[in-house]
């Protein structure tokens, strides 16, 4: 297949526009074009080159984009929390360092139980931010008050036994997390906290002065990392060889993300140092490359 063909494939694959190609080329729109046609006067093999380096990054980049969901020991022990808490209306919660895969289980429960409602916080989240969310997964107006939000909040979530899931929780400041521990009282409906460790040490309070919310938490768990039959199981989604199973669980020390880069990036690795398949030093080098 020629360049000219394979431009076309690619910017129709990937519903590009010329001016999408113009950007990450640096070619003008209409040289694009009319050199895809064949009727550009201009340097013609200039054209093409970079027109073909710019395909064979996009081909890199394509190369095991995307990483399959895989239920790791991870996100089973998440989703077993969610559902006691969904079940019994407790509040749960889930913490460990960045990185593992939390949002992709809280992800993940939200879309096979419709009645979860997932809330991902921000920075700068303050209690009035928490509540217009709320109102708009409710399907609520999110105008008001605070207190006109939180009284509507409150009447849709009575004896609906839903389950409430905020995702990076550890953003709310100790007003957000009361506001949780009152329409928690007021509605019984279950509730997963999820985060890094300094959610803990917000529900606590750093002298443990916040007592009358953490005492309400009826399940906690610490995160820690992969398990080795995690990784066996990834690998195995990729039909990658098992062999390199201790390599990918060492050099990602157990963690998803970066697991997900290795798995991603090796591959590149590979190719330029001329290696036909990967290999523990390849996997080593990669490591080198990312910020783990």
């Amino acid at each position: 297949m020629d360049i000219r063909a394979e431009l076309k494939l690619l910017m129709n694959e990937k519903k590009y526009s010329f001016s999408t190609v113009a950007k990450a080329t640096g070619i003008s729109a209409t040289s694009i074009n009319l050199w895809l046609n064949d009727n550009y006067n201009g340097n013609n093999d200039k054209v093409a080159d970079t027109i073909n380096n710019f395909i064979q990054r996009e081909k890199e980049r394509n190369f095991k984009s995307f990483i399959p969901y895989v239920e790791t020991s991870i996100v089973k022990y998440i989703h077993e929390v969610a559902k006691l808490c969904h079940t019994n209306g407790e509040i749960g919660v889930c913490y460990g360092e960045s990185g593992l895969g939390k949002t992709v289980a809280v992800k993940e429960y939200s879309k096979q139980y419709s009645d979860a409602i997932l809330i991902e916080t921000d920075p700068g989240y303050n209690p009035k931010s928490l509540l217009c969310e709320m109102h708009k997964r409710l399907g609520l107006s999110a105008k008001g008050t605070s207190y006109a939000l939180m009284d509507e909040v409150i009447r849709k979530l009575s004896n609906s036994g839903r389950l409430l899931i905020v995702d990076e929780a550890e953003n709310l400041p100790y007003k957000g997390l009361e506001v949780l521990r009152r329409i928690y009282d007021k509605t019984g409906v279950g509730m997963l906290l999820v985060g890094m460790p300094a959610l803990v040490e917000n529900l606590r309070g750093s002298q443990n002065q916040y007592k009358q919310l953490y005492s309400r938490v009826g399940f906690s768990k610490s995160l820690d990392r992969l398990l080795p039959i995690d990784i066996s199981n990834i690998l195995s989604s990729l039909k990658e060889n098992q062999k390199l199973c201790p390599s990918f669980l060492t050099y990602s020390k157990g963690n998803t993300r970066t697991l997900a880069k290795l798995i991603l990036r090796a591959p590149s690795v590979a190719k330029y140092n001329n290696k036909e398949c990967l290999d523990t030093e390849v996997i080593k080098q990669t490591s080198q490359l990312i910020m783990v």
